[in-house]
């Protein structure tokens, strides 16, 4: 039974209990039958009282221990993406293309030597 069960519960027998209260003054005779059913309706509205009671303080510390099970679901959940990314292959680094100078032309070695005269 939910916790709204039990409270529904408790408002029945105060109901029940207000009745047999007016039923003791109106027939005096049957007091042992009403007294009886009295203390039977007072024992189960405690006893639902207790359960609402009991309910109220165990809800929170289920809802507690989940909110850290979700939060650790989400965590791995995260890490399962990071995780899971491709990671891009690494480029090959280009080859130097190594340029060598131009022979020099003889004329302009000719005409080094012809400012030096021969």
């Amino acid at each position: 039974m939910s916790k709204q069960q039990f409270k529904a519960q408790a408002d029945i027998c105060k109901k029940a209990l207000d009745t047999l209260h007016k039923a003791i003054e109106l027939d005096p005779v049957n007091v042992e039958e009403y007294e009886a059913g009295i203390a039977y309706t007072e024992g189960v509205m405690k006893a639902s009282n207790a359960i609402v009671k009991a309910c109220e303080i165990v809800e929170p510390t289920k809802k507690q221990k989940e909110e850290p099970k979700a939060e650790e679901a989400e965590i791995k959940s995260k890490k399962a993406k990071t995780t899971a990314k491709k990671s891009k292959p690494k480029e090959e680094p280009k080859p130097v293309i190594e340029v060598e100078p131009a022979p020099v032309e003889e004329k302009e070695a000719e005409d080094l030597f012809a400012m030096f005269g021969d």
